[in-house]
């Protein structure tokens, strides 16, 4: 065969090749053509690409039928982690567009959704992915304690410095609070208990720690050879004197007055004596409970942060030590 002949074989390989893809594209479009005729849906095809500039991102859609022709109608929703970032109208050359300032925390891929029109079927593009750096992060701010921990004998205090710094232009309101340390013998208190820090500026509370110290109260307080029997010896005595008063008051011939005083100072005397040997037998044997103050060891304390900005709680906790000698 000769290069000539093969040539001419190539060429009307080719040219039927042509006009048989010529044929099957008039033949798709005709069929499109009947089936919008007879009101059945044509499905559509939907492209997804992502592009960024500078702290903007752009999300472009292509919507077009089975033959490659565009769709000129109806709207494109843009969705991640099923929420929506929006939505844009398709337009006459089949493309919908949509550019966002920030992208959301929760936004890591973004499909788009055709929604569909008329003769046109709705459709899905494929997700695409964003770029870490192309997600901002939400507000938040973080916590930190100087010193971590404290030693402390009984009765001393100690103090810590607390930090709240804010991240990505966070400016709520934080509460702190502690949680771990034996309630009846310490006590603690933040300076202040609420702390606002600008967008770009940390804000500082303090904290003081309160232990307690010791002290002993005896059962035996009071008896004899302790001191205490001054009290005693004073308790009974004094009632005896009121009532010699009473008695010569009333052997007295001053008349009726002095008697009735007599018989005041007799009834004063009885009262008397039996208020100091009643209290005097109830503190005996009913003590005030002795205060053995902050128990020795190591406690781990919690400090808490948070913030409620009206809909969204966000909480940071952070592990102190403090040990009691």
């Amino acid at each position: 065969m000769s290069l000539q002949s093969s040539s001419n074989i190539w060429k009307s390989n080719n040219t039927a090749t042509i006009r048989r893809g010529s044929h099957w594209a008039a033949f798709l479009a005709l069929f499109l053509l009947v089936a919008q005729s007879h009101g059945q849906t044509i499905g559509t095809r939907t492209a997804l690409s992502v592009a960024t500039e500078a702290a903007k991102t752009t999300l472009s859609v292509t919507v077009k039928d089975p033959t490659g022709a565009a769709v000129s109608d109806g709207t494109v929703s843009f969705v991640s982690n099923g929420q929506s970032l929006g939505s844009a109208i398709v337009q006459d050359n089949g493309t919908a567009m949509l550019t966002l300032d920030k992208i959301p925390a929760f936004a890591r891929q973004i499909t788009a959704v055709y929604s569909g029109s008329g003769h046109y079927a709705a459709s899905t593009s494929a997700s695409a992915n964003l770029q870490a750096n192309n997600t901002s992060a939400p507000p938040d701010f973080s916590v930190t304690a100087n010193p971590t921990s404290l030693n402390l004998n009984p009765g001393d205090f100690g103090t810590v410095i607390i930090t709240v710094t804010p991240e990505n232009g966070f400016t709520q309101s934080v509460t702190l609070a502690l949680s771990g340390l034996p309630t009846t013998t310490t006590s603690s208190r933040f300076t202040p208990s609420i702390v606002t820090p600008t967008s770009t500026a940390a804000v500082t509370s303090t904290l003081q720690i309160q232990t307690t110290a010791s002290s002993s109260s005896s059962r035996n307080e009071g008896l004899p050879g302790s001191g205490g029997g001054f009290h005693l010896t004073y308790a009974m005595l004094f009632p005896g004197v009121l009532a010699l008063v009473g008695i010569g008051a009333l052997r007295k011939r001053g008349g009726n007055g002095l008697r009735l005083m007599g018989v005041a100072v007799l009834l004063l005397a009885s009262a008397s004596g039996l208020t100091a040997c009643s209290q005097r037998y109830s503190y005996l044997h009913h003590p005030p409970t002795p205060n053995t103050g902050t128990p020795p060891g190591t406690y781990n304390v919690t400090l808490t942060a948070y913030s409620n900005n009206g809909g969204e709680v966000t909480t940071h906790s952070l592990a102190l030590t403090v040990t009691v000698k």
